[in-house]
């Protein structure tokens, strides 16, 4: 069964790659056609952009898996997100020592974005999103509406920004109509807390081991948010060709009943493209 599938295997770095990392990484390719991609001393984005870019020169992978450097890997997690026989799997980890999960799922359960410790993505999806795939010059807006969340992008100066290239990756996904489903089981990661000391021969790196998520706290900070229509309740959130807006209720009930807009679920988590192209 594992010959049905070549994967591209994405091994961003940016310079340092935890050995056991790459143990368990060819421990879990062990049976399954595959080729690796590598990058070496380049930033965010380009560690994930420049890899994968080669990767998708070729037609030969049926899957493209992006798998960062520092993660804690099951033998068995490759195996158990292809025989899902989902578009995009990937699995939830801690991103800090507060148990936060790369994964959020809005109020509906909804997976809204992950991160891209281990992300695995059919090669067809690729042709229905426009490069560059992976870019940081991009920030999400949060606000919180009645039972509602509402992602806002914008353009920002790459220099002022941390990461967020998984978080617009995924929003592309949505753009591009894909859901992203998630594993079961929680995969761990590695941090390096302390480089070990040169000329000695105990020179072991300090290398602590996060393992747990607590779910939802991410959920429950963004609905703690003070409502942003609490001062005007009779707005209301639409969703037009254009992307969304928000009206008074009179106004909206025009605009639904010439169908150039749609009132959305209550609950459903709206990503707002009107201020940027992804």
């Amino acid at each position: 069964m594992q010959n049905m599938y070549k994967i591209a295997v994405i091994f961003p770095s940016r310079g340092l790659v935890f050995s056991k990392t790459a143990e368990e990484l060819l421990a879990m390719l062990k049976d399954v056609p595959h080729k690796i991609f590598f990058s070496h001393k380049l930033p965010i984005p380009d560690c994930f952009e420049v890899p994968l870019t080669a990767a998708l020169e070729s037609k030969e992978f049926t899957h493209i898996l992006i798998v960062e450097d520092d993660m804690m890997l099951r033998p068995d997690a490759l195996i158990n997100a292809l025989d899902t026989n989902q578009s995009i799997v990937t699995y939830d980890y801690p991103i800090n020592d507060k148990h936060v999960g790369a994964v959020f799922k809005d109020i509906t359960g909804k997976v809204i974005y992950c991160g891209t410790g281990f992300l695995l993505i059919e090669r067809s999806v690729f042709n229905k999103l426009n490069a560059p795939y992976f870019r940081t010059d991009v920030q999400w807006s949060v606000t919180h509406q009645k039972e509602s969340l509402r992602f806002i992008g914008s353009m920002i100066k790459q220099a002022d920004s941390y990461g967020l290239q998984d978080i617009t990756f995924c929003m592309k996904l949505h753009k591009a109509g894909y859901d992203i489903h998630v594993m079961p089981e929680v995969l761990g990661q590695r941090k390096l807390i302390a480089l070990g000391k040169t000329g000695t021969n105990n020179g072991a790196h300090r290398i602590d081991r996060w393992r747990s998520v607590t779910p939802n706290l991410r959920l429950n900070e963004y609905m703690s948010m003070p409502d942003a229509l609490t001062a005007k309740s009779q707005l209301i959130t639409l969703e037009t060709e254009n992307g969304f807006i928000t009206t008074d209720k009179t106004h909206a009930s025009k605009l639904v009943d010439k169908g150039i807009a749609t009132e959305i679920d209550s609950k459903q988590t709206a990503i707002d493209l009107t201020e940027v192209t992804i």
